[in-house]
């Protein structure tokens, strides 16, 4: 029996269904972040004209220019590498992980009395749990 060495790694189905939700998320949150960043000013009057009954939307309002500038990079080099983790590259791990660990940090510390939510600590840890399972088969 001749073993293949030019085989590619196979990535696990539930890496593949993560990868995925990753594609979707974090490019659905890089274009809105964008969108923000570009037209800030008249987003947020418009927020506040339409949505200022809305509880907790002041904390909206206080979120900068720079929150969704910076928000809207750390989504794209989560996307990049959940590309290269498709690609079963260990690099792009390593940038999904830098990139939704600063993804949790920024509000924190850009906007204003943000209320910290543990919800989306416990998802980014499970994403990167579950990629990491998935790391010796990298490259």
């Amino acid at each position: 029996m001749e073993i293949d060495e030019n085989k590619k790694p196979e990535r696990l189905v539930l890496i593949t269904v993560l990868l995925i939700l990753t594609f979707i998320g974090s490019g659905m949150s890089a274009f809105s972040f964008l969108f923000v960043s570009m037209s800030h000013d008249e987003v947020m009057k418009i927020v506040k004209e339409v949505y200022s009954d809305f509880p907790g939307v002041e904390v909206i309002l206080s979120a900068k220019k720079s929150y969704f500038t910076i928000g809207f990079v750390l989504y794209t080099i989560s996307i990049m590498g959940a590309i290269l983790m498709w690609k079963m590259r260990k690099t792009g791990f390593h940038l999904y992980t830098g990139s939704q660990i600063f993804l949790i940090i920024l509000p924190l510390t850009t906007i204003p009395n943000y209320q910290f939510s543990v919800l989306p600590l416990l998802v980014t840890a499970a994403f990167i749990f579950a990629y990491s399972t998935n790391l010796k088969k990298m490259t």
